[in-house]
């Protein structure tokens, strides 16, 4: 053998497997290689004019290519794309700037420094530009992405590497990180890692010049590391797991779940291991200087699987049925059943081995020859079948001629009553998909359907679940409904009123009230028709014409209406006592006294339907309401619940009350203490007399209500001593006023 053409001299000393003994050599194939073709895309987008070093990041790119370019060897093609240097914010911004072509280093530096540096960074986008333009799926094909940014267009970057390197032939992605942080990096690091290719991180001119020259100027020989099996074959569909190291230990590449393994590698000694599921085997090699790529072909063992099924020879068009199995019961492996002959990566309903045996599984809804599969997911094989004969299934219906529309009806049917089947109303001649009312057949026979509101000929169907196929159909009619009204002429607003009515009563009928024009399908206040008739209505808080109308819930129709008048209403109110920051408000008042009224105290200029201290209106006339403690104008409102409207006001004043208090300055123990005050005289407000310095809420040594007016009498103590006579509000037990009294 020429030695220009040698890529690996194998190692006669080959791996042995302690399990069988058996040697595992590498041996070649020598296929001729496509020409290096190798194609940049540079990142013309304005965050190229960043600096690393006080230095625009475009400036030392153009003087990196520049210098680098050159020493490209001149039997490689190289090409250039640019993107974003057009126009902002253009993710379409992607150009082939110089085709592929030997000697064109001059051409796509003098173009570089010609580019300006705008937009976005549709970076995803451009590396499936360059593969497209270089035939990728046909040719070998390398990209060099110089980037300074991460994608900007949405694009999954990961995504559209993997796809690149399923379809490709021999395509090869490295990434160059001008710039990006390790987070960065990482985020574009992926589309290098799925293609095969290297990620490089640059951060200065010369880093960059470094990474450029290992991916242009000194490319590695690139191989495939091929499994083949006992008969030599290449071993196709199976996940693969793969290790190269040197012969010093060291790892130099890890591959998981792939058929095949691709790297490049400079010459050296090595030693390649593959394994699988019943998969291994492995061998030594050496790489010579100026080694080409080459098909490396690793002798591997494969343990030979197999798996058993059995099943009953028929059953019913989507029935269920039980499969007992045996077999790897690997992860993902799964029994299915499809039609007979179809490929073997088509499946049915199908049942995880690791949920055990027998397997559970539903028959399509078809007819004749199908087959029971076990398929191995890693090596993706059927492992056994079992042919199954599907027969056909019968349904039938019995249900009344004729029902009332939105009425609800039985039907008595037979069928196979699978999963998912359903006894469904609908128009005749609707289309097979169609539905109306519908009920499981799972739920027994008969089933209980509801009438769609419509009149005429309609159908009753038995539908088969799997597939919506029509096993059996009833003719039914459709006979039409009225309802009737009797309710009040005119009523107030926001009162609640009966409505006799008469009318089918179907489920979620209802009795509502809504301003006169009010399209269907719109309700206000309401009662449902099952709750009898009379139905009890609150009227809204409104004025003029509006109507009671009878809805079938089914399709919002209104069956029935009549006109009511809804007329005004008023309220008063008045306070019997003087208002006191923190005491009680009695209020007088009157009004609707609807459901929900309640008078409440809020300060002026308060918006409607906000609220402050409150009593409803429930409670009767007059009412406590207790005052806020902070002093100035408020009002006191009458508030329809309904509505949240104001009814009526009534401004009042919170201030700090005038209270005073005069005794005698001296009285004799157990005699009569004279006290003339003045005050808000509260309802149950006192006058008290206390020891010297007791607390407020002391308890009295002796008082007398205020309502008895000024002046009052009170006892005073029978011990001597000093005291204090004070004016206590009863509702906040706040104390007024006060004065010194000596019993003596």
């Amino acid at each position: 053998m020429v030695s220009h053409a040698v890529s690996i001299e194998l190692i006669l000393n080959c791996l042995s497997r302690v399990s069988t003994g058996m040697l595992i050599c590498a041996t070649l194939l020598s296929p001729a290689f496509a020409q290096n073709r190798t194609m940049i895309v540079l990142d013309g987008s304005g965050s190229m004019w960043g600096r690393i070093d006080g230095k625009p990041k475009l400036e030392i790119a153009r003087e990196v290519l520049r210098g680098v370019l050159p020493r490209v060897p001149q039997s490689t093609e190289l090409g250039l794309i640019a993107y974003g240097h057009r126009e902002k914010g253009n993710c379409a911004d992607i150009e082939m700037i110089v085709p592929p072509a030997q000697a064109t280093a001059e051409q796509i530096t003098d173009k570089v420094d010609k580019l300006k540096f705008l937009g976005k960074t549709p970076l995803s986008a451009a590396v499936q530009f360059a593969a497209e333009n270089m035939r990728y799926t046909e040719d070998r094909a390398t990209v060099v992405l110089i980037t300074d940014g991460i994608e900007t267009c949405g694009r999954n970057v990961c995504k559209v590497g993997s796809l690149l390197e399923e379809q490709g032939i021999d395509f090869t992605a490295h990434v160059v990180g001008f710039g990006l942080s390790k987070e960065e990096g990482a985020q574009v690091a992926c589309l290098a890692e799925n293609t095969g290719g290297q990620y490089f991180s640059a951060n200065s001119g010369d880093s960059l010049v470094a990474a450029l020259n290992k991916i242009v100027v000194v490319t590695p020989a690139e191989f495939t590391f091929v499994a083949v099996d006992q008969k030599e074959t290449p071993v196709k569909n199976i996940m693969l797991d793969w290790i190269i190291r040197d012969l010093t230990g060291a790892q130099i590449l890890a591959v998981n779940g792939k058929t095949n393994a691709v790297t490049t590698l400079p010459p050296g000694d090595y030693t390649v291991i593959v394994s699988g599921v019943d998969v291994s085997g492995g061998t030594e090699f050496t790489i010579t200087e100026n080694a080409e790529g080459r098909e490396v072909h690793v002798p591997v063992e494969i343990t030979v699987l197999s798996a058993t099924i059995e099943a009953p020879e028929s059953v019913a068009a989507g029935a269920e049925f039980e499969v007992v199995w045996t077999g790897p019961g690997g992860k993902n492996d799964y029994i299915t059943i499809v039609e007979a002959g179809v490929p073997e990566k088509n499946y049915g309903d199908y049942a995880y081995t690791r949920n055990g045996s027998p397997a559970k599984l539903k028959a399509p809804d078809g007819l004749g020859a199908y087959e029971i599969r076990y398929f191995h997911k890693q090596s993706r094989r059927v492992l056994a079948s079992q042919k199954i004969n599907l027969t056909a299934i019968e349904a039938s219906l019995k249900a009344p001629m004729e029902v009332d529309a939105g009425a609800e009806f039985k039907v008595v049917w037979t069928g196979p009553n699978n999963k998912g089947d359903y006894i469904t109303i609908v128009e005749a001649g609707a289309p097979e998909k169609k539905y109306g009312s519908y009920a499981y057949t799972q739920n027994g026979s008969p089933a209980k359907l509801k009438a769609p509101d419509g009149l005429g000929a309609h159908e009753i169907r038995y539908i088969f679940g799997q597939s919506k196929r029509i096993l059996a159909t009833s003719k039914i009619t459709l006979g039409a409904v009225a309802a009737s009204l009797e309710g009040p002429a005119e009523v107030r607003a926001g009162a609640s009123f009966n409505v006799n009515w008469t009318g089918p009563a179907n489920k979620g009928d209802y009795i509502t009230i809504v301003e006169a024009g009010t399209p269907e399908g719109k309700h206000g206040n309401y009662a449902y028709t099952r709750n009898g008739s009379p139905a009890k209505i609150t009227a809204p808080d409104g004025l003029g014409a509006y109507e009671i109308r009878y809805i079938i819930a089914q399709s919002k129709r209104v069956l029935a209406a009549q006109p009511i008048k809804l007329t005004p209403i008023a309220a008063s109110l008045a306070v019997e006592n003087t208002p006191v920051p923190g005491g009680d408000l009695v209020v007088n008042w009157t009004g609707p006294d609807n459901k929900g009224d309640f008078i409440t105290i809020v300060e002026v200029g308060t918006p409607q339907g906000k609220y402050g201290n409150y009593a409803p209106t429930g409670r009767g006339s007059p009412l406590k309401l207790k005052a806020p403690k902070a002093l100035g104008k408020f009002e006191l409102r009458y508030i329809i619940a309904s509505s949240k409207r104001t009814l009526a006001t009534l401004p009042i004043t919170l201030a700090v009350a005038k209270v005073s208090i005069s005794v005698a300055a001296s009285v004799a123990p157990g005699g009569v203490v004279e006290v003339t005050w003045t005050g808000p005289a509260n309802q149950e407000d006192f006058i008290e007399i206390v020891p010297l310095d007791a607390a407020a809420d002391a308890k009295p040594l002796g008082h007398a209500r205020t309502a008895q007016g000024s002046p009052l009498s009170i006892f005073a103590p029978a011990s001597a001593g000093n005291y204090i006579v004070r004016y206590k509000m009863r509702d906040s037990g706040k104390v007024l006023a006060s004065a010194p009294l000596k019993v003596e």
